[in-house]
């Protein structure tokens, strides 16, 4: 019984594991997209850095680290619009 109850525990860390990766990529090319699209309207050389570190960290399938970069590069262009 308890290696049955060991079984489904590691199976269910799997399969949330593998539905949480996807939802990190959506996240980091949305944002990639919203670091391109503010650098165009807002030049920043500090937030180009960021983004092109999280673009990098995307093509090399480290979405979240990615994510992160991606976003601290969108959180910089948000005083700049308001």
């Amino acid at each position: 019984m308890k290696k049955a109850l060991i079984a489904f525990f590691v199976a269910l860390v799997f399969a949330a594991g593998m539905a949480i990766a996807p939802a990190w990529a959506a996240t980091a090319a949305e944002l990639s997209k919203q670091c391109a699209d503010g650098l165009k309207k807002t030049p920043n050389k500090d937030v180009e850095k960021l983004c092109s570190e999280g673009d990098k960290l995307l093509k090399e399938g480290k979405t979240e680290e990615a994510a992160k970069k991606l976003q601290a590069g969108v959180d910089k262009l948000k005083p700049a619009t308001k």
